[in-house]
């Protein structure tokens, strides 16, 4: 796991560790201040990229809004009881936690539309929080309306919050999966065309092999869940036919996208 100081590193440019005094600072309103700490330092941006850590110590890049904060305090604190306290916070909140759990706490949530990324790093008199806010959207659709919308409308929309360029599905997804399994399961005459689609970040040719590849790992995962692979054919389609706006985080959330298509 990687150790972060307290000195904030975002694409190159090093905040200083003290704000200016005329900042106005404000606790991110879930991960307020600790008692007994306060807060110096401040910096957001509504878009940026952040190098985050994966539960395997991989480091893998995020985007969305990015917030940093520096707390301290007067006296000496155990980190393990600051470490202590967030995992508190993030039980309630039933967010994915893990880290050294000596000084380092890695914390994924979801909440309303919202992934939520939480780096911390704590020391005996401080602790650093970097928190990246992604627009993603949740699919939490089910199966009588899955095929309600292929039904009559012909096609369902879905989000799996595939990682930036990768095709691989994660944990959160399984329940998605197996809803779409369960509603394909009930019409075994209804074929679908899985069509996968991403943002316009990156190459073209790229955006569209790694569609072509989100779509197919769908396709396999549903024949793992029984579903004859006769009934179902995939393609990727890359940036075309984006159905919102690619300049904002939310836009580009609801462009990154896999719709089933009535065949």
């Amino acid at each position: 796991m990687k150790k972060l100081p307290f000195v904030f590193l975002l694409l190159g440019f090093l905040f200083p560790a003290r704000a200016q005094e005329d900042e106005v600072k404000i606790d991110h309103p879930i991960f307020v201040s600790l008692p007994g700490f306060t807060l110096y330092d401040h910096e957001k941006q509504d878009f940026g990229a952040y190098s985050f850590c994966d539960v395997n110590g991989e480091d893998y890049v995020i985007e969305g809004q990015v917030s940093f904060y520096y707390y301290e305090c007067d006296d000496v604190v155990n980190p393990k009881l600051i470490i202590s306290r967030f995992q508190e916070i993030g039980d309630s909140l039933k967010a994915s936690m893990y880290g050294d759990g000596e000084h380092q706490l890695y914390m994924v949530l979801q909440t309303n539309n919202r992934r939520i990324y939480v780096d911390l790093f704590a020391e005996d008199f401080y602790y650093t929080l970097n928190i990246v806010e992604r627009g993603e959207l949740k699919s939490d659709i089910e199966a009588e309306s899955l095929l309600k919308d292929l039904n009559e409308i012909g096609k369902a929309v879905l989000y799996f919050n595939f990682k930036r360029h990768e095709c691989e599905l994660t944990s959160d997804c399984r329940e998605i999966i197996e809803m779409i399994a369960r509603a394909l399961k009930s019409e075994p005459t209804m074929g679908i065309s899985i069509d996968a689609y991403t943002d316009n970040i990156g190459r073209s040719d790229e955006n569209l092999e790694l569609s072509r590849k989100r779509a197919e790992t769908l396709y396999n995962e549903l024949v793992k869940q029984g579903i004859d692979p006769q009934r179902m054919v995939y393609n990727g389609f890359g940036e075309k036919d984006p159905i919102a706006d690619n300049n904002t985080v939310m836009g580009r959330a609801f462009n990154d996208r896999i719709e089933l298509v009535k065949k």
